[in-house]
């Protein structure tokens, strides 16, 4: 019901109050969370009859924060970098569309989401209306147990490793990475060790929706080593004169020194005999041709049997004596390589020795290099001081050299950026100088870093480095948001190295600024990025405007607004704080507006009117076609109307009695229904009492809703 009220306001005053743009009245509908990984969420919705909308997001809670009408907001993609509406609340969307993407989401995390329709321009949000979502993201826990004959034998252990990683997610490529140089796909593994050691055994996951780049699992596993037998690499021989004979045989096993382990060693000579100490010597009984089968076995503590190896050698006893050949290293590598003959055996007198390619030589030690790879086969005749003579052969091997070379690696690179993937010459080695998953590492380290590529092989090994200088990543930061009186400045510094470029295409280190807007900056430091915003207000000093005094019937409020201005506090004479007080009783009524550049005050009288009071005028009507308060009309007992003019807030007349023929009006202005909001009237009538004529001119507001 609507209150009788009498208010004499002039025009111009109700012409300065704060104009306000079209919230919208529809809100976005169906918001779904598409594509969900460990760090990423697709969003889509259907929008409302905003222009724009702003989405924001929050972590493990719902959405506690709505957006403020005119002020706008700076949306990033990324969780957490864009701008945060109170506590939590980051503004990830800010745009014209129906969806976005959002990165940089932890796994297994649950989030929520609220979805504001606004104009665009205002910017005018809707808040009571909105849609709202949550959602969790994928997780990936890695994990495996294994079981088997560890702590046995190189060569004849088996190790089953079973994966019990989990994944709330579809497929899953495993690798398992089993520390002796060798590696396996699959989700369940069976291996067997063909050398001895500690190994770490790593579980590396590759998820199909890029939750991680890799996820791993790590386990130790102890394989006894075997132990490499080699007794007879000093024994050259192998052929002698049956008279005086004798074989030395030298153990050279190379046994590996392992806690709580036990070594033996056997000598089998073919002839029901055997020995158990390191360097033996043998005679036969007759000539012939005998084998010198050699066992060298490891007894470790957990071990029911223990770790064997073994080799052979022939030997032969003639009449005559044959000669042996000793040599540094019958393998060698191409460069460098020297081979170094000898015949240490007692009692020779003359020596002959082919080397081939034409090199021939009659003293005790003589050496050869080769220039090319091969195998090549030397000759060598003794004669011992009975007349026993021999020859003997031996096949010398010259290795190519391995190229350890490594190409790919930059000059620089930035903290942090992408992986870089090496290009070896000679497949088959590992780097070293960063964590590497495969040829590729991701620059984590900062400063010179050197790269290592080293090629294990059996006979010539080689490594080769390169060094990286890994630049730190910059972090750019103008400070938090700010706000300016009208007239002050502040100075915006950017303290990191590197070259500077603002939004509006400046390159200075230091803007001085002033006026309102959002500075940017990117700074590029050697191809390392990093950027930063900040948003620059500016406050002018307050102003505040009061109706002019007013009369008050008796019975009737009278309301009294503060114009609205942001970030600005509002107190009346009555300690209320509120934009609108509503007043029934006589008196002096003040307002003060103040923010941090200043305060501005004003007041109204309010004067009750004794007599009675002769017109009804509405507060408001709503011209929607439902047949219920249609119509602007202003009622009065013998109140005669001369005049009634409207006007809007840009003082714009719309409505003349004079020339519409009516004192009533509808809402209408050239044809077409006028948006809601607050109208000035100006009203002049006529009361006759007896022969008494008096003649009034009012004027107020009239609010138009639909």
């Amino acid at each position: 019901m609507f209150k009788k009220l009498w208010i004499l306001v002039c025009l111009n005053a109700l012409l300065a109050g704060a104009v306000y743009g079209a919230e919208p009245t529809t809100a976005a509908s169906n918001l779904a969370a598409g594509t969900i990984t460990c760090k990423t969420v697709q969003l889509t919705w259907t929008s409302g009859n905003g222009a724009w909308r702003i989405v924001l997001m929050k972590e493990a809670s719902a959405v506690n924060a709505t957006p403020t009408d005119n002020s706008s907001y700076l949306s990033n993609s990324v969780f957490g970098t864009g701008q945060e509406l109170g506590t939590g609340n980051f503004v990830v969307f800010n745009n014209i569309t129906n969806n976005c993407t959002v990165t940089g989401l932890k796994p297994n995390t649950q989030y929520y989401v609220t979805v504001f329709e606004h104009d665009g321009t205002g910017p005018d949000y809707l808040t009571t209306k909105t849609a709202t979502l949550s959602f969790k993201t994928n997780n990936l826990v890695m994990g495996f147990t294994y079981k088997g004959t560890t702590d046995s034998c190189e060569k004849t252990n088996k190790i089953t490793f079973t994966n019990t990683s989990t994944a709330t997610f579809g497929w899953i490529k495993y690798t398992w990475i089993f520390g002796d140089g060798t590696q396996d796909t699959g989700v369940n593994i069976t291996h067997t060790y063909n050398k001895g050691g500690n190994f770490s055994v790593n579980l590396v996951a590759s998820p199909a929706l890029g939750c991680i780049d890799v996820a791993t699992s790590t386990k130790s596993i102890f394989i006894v080593p075997r132990p490499v037998s080699k007794p007879f690499e000093k024994n050259a021989d192998t052929v002698q004169c049956f008279e005086g004979h004798i074989f030395k045989l030298d153990d050279n096993t190379q046994l590996a020194k392992i806690p709580k382990c036990a070594y033996i060693r056997t000598w089998y000579f073919a002839d029901d005999d055997s020995a158990t100490i390191p360097n033996p010597s043998k005679s036969y009984a007759k000539p012939g041709k005998y084998r010198i089968h050699y066992k060298s076995e490891t007894l470790y503590d957990n071990l029911p049997t223990g770790c064997t190896d073994t080799a052979n050698m022939w030997v032969r006893v003639v009449p005559s004596p044959s000669s042996g050949i000793s040599i540094n290293d019958s393998i060698q590598c191409l460069a460098g390589n020297k081979f170094d003959f000898d015949n240490k055996f007692p009692g020779l007198v003359s020596f002959r020795w082919d080397l081939g390619g034409g090199i021939t030589g009659t003293t005790k030690t003589i050496s050869r290099s080769f220039a090319a790879v091969g195998d090549y086969p030397i000759i060598h005749e003794a004669t011992s001081v009975d007349g026993c003579s021999g020859i003997d052969t031996v096949i010398v091997k010259v290795k190519p050299n391995v190229d350890p070379s490594f190409t790919g690696l930059p000059a620089t690179a930035c903290q942090g950026g992408p992986a870089i993937t090496l290009t070896p010459t000679t497949a088959g080695g590992f780097f070293y100088g960063q964590t590497f998953t495969g040829n590729s590492f991701q620059p984590t380290s900062t400063g010179v870093v050197k790269i290592k590529y080293v090629v294990a092989d059996q006979y010539c090994p080689d490594s080769s480095t390169q060094s990286i200088t890994i630049q730190p990543k910059p972090v750019l930061n103008l400070g938090k948001d700010t706000t300016l009186c009208n007239g002050a400045s502040t100075d915006l510094t950017i303290l990191i190295p590197g070259t500077v470029l603002w939004n509006d295409g400046s390159s200075s280190n230091v803007r001085t600024v002033s006026a309102a807007g959002i500075y940017g900056a990117v700074v590029n430091n050697s191809g390392c990025i990093a950027t930063d915003s900040i948003n620059i207000k500016v406050n002018s000093s307050p102003m505040v405007t009061l109706p002019i005094d007013t009369i008050l019937c008796q019975g009737s409020i009278v309301k009294l607004v503060a114009p609205y201005m942001p970030n600005t506090n509002i107190l009346w004479s009555t300690g209320s704080t509120d934009t609108v007080i509503y007043v029934s009783a006589a008196g002096n009524y003040s307002v003060t507006i103040s923010n941090a550049c200043g305060s501005a005050t004003d007041d109204v009288t309010v004067s009750l009117m004794m007599g009675d009071c002769d017109l009804f005028i509405p507060t408001a009507f709503t011209p929607n076609g439902d047949g219920r308060n249609e119509t602007f009309k202003i009622f009065g007992r013998g109140a005669n109307p001369t005049l009634f003019k409207i006007y809007n807030r840009w003082g714009e007349k719309i409505f003349d009695s004079e020339t519409a023929g009516s004192y009533e009006w509808d809402g209408y202005f050239q044809g077409a229904v006028c948006q809601e909001g607050l109208y000035t009237f100006i009203y002049r009538y006529e009361l006759k009492t007896g022969d008494r004529v008096r003649r009034k001119t009012i004027s107020g507001n009239v609010l138009l809703m639909r």
